[in-house]
């Protein structure tokens, strides 16, 4: 009987839902196998080390949650449809209570390898961002206003006190949803 948890890429999915449930700390071989149901024999067939499972881990959520929401995004017909659909990407991780980026930003200030890899993200976020914001406006000072808004309430969405409701959300985001 083949066991579907025995492949690279339901290694690389476990560790995305460790981070967004757990944290970085978290990340622990023997734990890991005994969720998958595999022997450590399994894991270092996959990865040379547990560092080497954490950087494709990142480059998994980099992947997955950068270049896939951008790929989603690039589905609109102009600048503003694509940056409605990037929000609502957006909305939608916060609505599932999706923790992933904090927990990874918390780990960025635990390790400096992190942090670069991680800062790298955020930047190809960000100009992704400033790329789509220089077709809507034409003054360059409202492009970066603009972007550095959206940046910032993406952030500050995950950090609020409490859970925000989709309706708060859709108020936060609507500038950018039409």
């Amino acid at each position: 009987m083949i066991n579907e948890n025995n492949s690279q890429l339901a290694w690389l999915k476990k560790g995305i839902q460790t981070l967004d449930t757990a944290g970085w700390r978290a990340l622990k071989i023997n734990d890991l196998c005994k969720e998958l149901n595999v022997t450590k024999g399994s894991f270092y067939h996959w990865f040379k080390s547990k560092h080497d499972y954490e950087i494709q881990v990142l480059q998994y959520w980099k992947q997955r949650f950068t270049q896939g929401f951008i790929e989603q995004a690039e589905q609109g017909k102009n600048s503003k449809e694509k940056l409605a659909l990037l929000g609502r990407q957006c909305i939608n991780g916060v609505i599932n209570g999706n923790r992933l980026e904090f927990e990874i930003n918390a780990w960025s200030f635990q390790d400096g390898e992190v942090k670069s890899f991680v800062t790298s993200v955020y930047e190809q976020r960000h100009q992704y961002l400033i790329k789509l914001l220089s077709d809507i406006y034409d003054d360059p000072i409202e492009v970066k206003k603009h972007g550095l808004i959206l940046y910032s309430l993406v952030i500050g969405v995950d950090l609020f006190y409490r859970q925000l409701t989709l309706e708060e959300l859709e108020l936060i985001f609507s500038d950018y949803l039409t």
